[in-house]
């Protein structure tokens, strides 16, 4: 099969099957090492997901396996109609996923359709020309912090790992972070929800309690006490998710993170990125003076 035949089948795959990293809940990166394309792993059938993934655990690793199809969507229904019939549309996870790789930082996927030799793609030659036009449009520093956080989260919960890598992981991580503003989903209180500047500190801010390992500062793991985190994200998909049954009360602002002291009450002493599905927590006083160092660096 050409590189081209694969192409037409990506494009057109009703049934695929997907590595889930198991660290992070999200698609399983890692770099290839020829072109250092950044990509996701399809297969077109179960066995061939099977034997990956089983290679990549053995690596030390741990991904999972997830089938994407198509499924029946509701549609909303055409109010002027005096008997409103049942509607669906057909959605294809296969393309939501292609779609969405860019927004993770990704520029490739590896695809190997059943039978034949896989191979990494670049997206540019998968995704029609409105989808990269909009990617174009959309790109933001988030997608670097995403990118790098993805790395640094699969690779620090490794059993085995060498400290120089996750300390490289971890250097990655900072400086994307360092350049960045995070989104933070807040709600306003009722006198001051039409401002259009919001004072943070009066806002209710998105708290959670961190359950996983935490990183210290030379990437390795480190146990976090049972605090408060306030939560940051670097993608709209997550903010929906979290602010699911507040939607219509929400604002998302855009925060660097070394000024996150100046609205996050002295009780919370931790940050989570992403909370939903890589749920990195730092500790909030190493992050000010790490960036405050990356940025008198970047000056000199």
């Amino acid at each position: 099969m050409t590189r081209e035949e694969k192409i037409t089948k990506l494009r057109n795959l009703q049934t695929a099957y997907i590595l889930y990293s198991l660290y992070t809940r999200i698609p399983f990166v890692d770099c290839e090492e020829g072109s250092y394309y950044d990509q996701a792993y399809l297969f077109e059938s179960r066995e061939d997901a099977e034997e990956a993934a089983s290679r990549i655990v053995d690596n030390g690793d741990a991904v999972g396996i997830t089938e994407l199809k198509m499924v029946d969507m509701p549609m909303n229904p055409n109010l002027n109609d005096k008997v409103v019939p049942i509607r669906q549309f057909r959605r294809s996870q296969v393309r939501e996923h292609l779609t969405k790789f860019p927004s993770l930082g990704l520029n490739a996927v590896f695809f190997k359709p059943a039978g034949e030799r896989g191979e990494s793609i670049p997206l540019d030659e998968v995704l029609p020309d409105e989808v990269k036009e909009a990617v174009a449009r959309e790109k933001s520093d988030l997608s670097g912090v995403q990118l790098t956080g993805i790395y640094f989260a699969q690779y620090v919960r490794r059993k085995q790992k060498d400290p120089a890598i996750a300390r490289e992981r971890y250097e990655e991580f900072y400086a994307n972070l360092a350049r960045a503003k995070l989104l933070l989903p807040v709600i306003p209180e009722q006198e001051n929800k039409d401002d259009a500047s919001l004072n943070l500190s009066k806002c209710m801010l998105p708290i959670y309690t961190p359950h996983q390992e935490g990183a210290n500062a030379d990437g390795a793991q480190a146990e976090v006490p049972q605090m408060a985190a306030i939560g940051l994200f670097t993608n709209m998909d997550e903010v929906a998710v979290h602010s699911r049954n507040h939607i219509n009360d929400v604002r998302v602002v855009r925060v660097p993170l070394d000024e996150i002291r100046n609205f996050v009450p002295e009780n919370v002493e931790f940050l989570v990125i992403d909370p939903l599905t890589m749920s990195i927590t730092l500790k909030i006083d190493d992050v000010v003076r790490v960036l405050k160092e990356l940025k008198e660096e970047q000056a000199e």
